[in-house]
């Protein structure tokens, strides 16, 4: 790996352990084995690493996600498999609810998480079109914030207290609830 794959690298480790915040770019160069400058050269600010570093562990996880869903055959189990992922990614979970607490003060990361939040969205329908192959644009849209909103929720939920997460079925019965 080059150094920018290096910072990277160094600096979702750092994020997992530390959260945003409370990482210093001295804990990203020794994670990294990189320069203090190298930060800089490559990414202009330690804030511009973390959030590359945030992205690049996103996308991991909705690929993981993605080959973890190809067998998936209803929205129940679909769901289960969703739920079961914080177990391995609560640190990715943690770093992104840390800086959701931050976005009313920070306009250079709430236009980050904007854009991401799109994303997401999109990325979200993509990863169960299988189990719904027919939506518009609109509906694609409206059901991307709603599995984001399930999504944000149960990992915020899950994080808080693992044994009162909810679980698939629980998830479903309580759409159908409201749905009637």
């Amino acid at each position: 790996m080059g150094n920018r794959e290096d910072l990277l690298a160094g600096a979702k480790r750092c994020l997992f352990d530390k959260g945003f915040a409370r990482t210093t770019a001295r804990d990203i160069a020794t994670a990294s084995g990189v320069s203090l400058a190298a930060i800089g050269y490559h990414f202009g600010t330690k804030e511009a690493l973390l959030t590359a570093a945030l992205q690049q562990a996103i996308e991991d996880w909705g690929a993981g996600l993605a080959e973890t869903l190809s067998g998936a055959t209803d929205l129940a189990s679909a769901w289960t498999l969703v739920l079961e992922s914080f177990a391995d990614s609560g640190p990715l979970w943690a770093v992104q609810l840390e800086l959701v607490s931050r976005l009313g003060r920070d306009p250079d990361l709430r236009a980050t998480f904007a854009g991401t939040n799109r994303q997401a969205r999109a990325g979200l329908v993509d990863l169960f079109r299988a189990l719904h192959p027919d939506l518009d644009p609109a509906d694609a849209d409206r059901l991307g914030a709603l599995y984001q909103a399930l999504l944000i929720g149960s990992a915020a939920t899950y994080l808080a207290d693992p044994d009162s997460a909810p679980a698939a079925e629980d998830l479903l019965a309580a759409m159908r609830l409201v749905s009637r």
